[in-house]
């Protein structure tokens, strides 16, 4: 973690804020086991119909499963639709 990262953690914690209202936080939002919304992402790393990762900024989400699709994407949002086994963050 760098300083940038030490700083905006140590922020939300002491005034008790969520992350996700500072600049650059992605938002993810699941819907069961068929849905993954990623808000403020910074771009898709990899894609295949059994894995996507996603650039989300200090970390990095992969997404397992089968049938997986981009079933829409613009500059701050995508929605991955099929059957979501898996996600992880690295």
């Amino acid at each position: 973690m760098n300083k940038k990262d030490n700083f905006t953690a140590a922020f939300t914690e002491r005034f008790d804020l969520p992350a996700d209202v500072l600049p650059g936080t992605a938002v993810i939002t699941i819907n069961g086991s068929r849905r993954l919304h990623i808000e403020r992402h910074r771009g898709i790393l990899e894609y295949g119909r059994e894995f996507i990762s996603v650039n989300c900024g200090s970390n990095i989400l992969g997404v397992y499963g089968a049938a997986l699709e981009l079933a829409s994407m613009n500059a701050t949002e995508l929605l991955i639709i099929g059957n979501i086994q898996r996600i992880e963050f690295e």
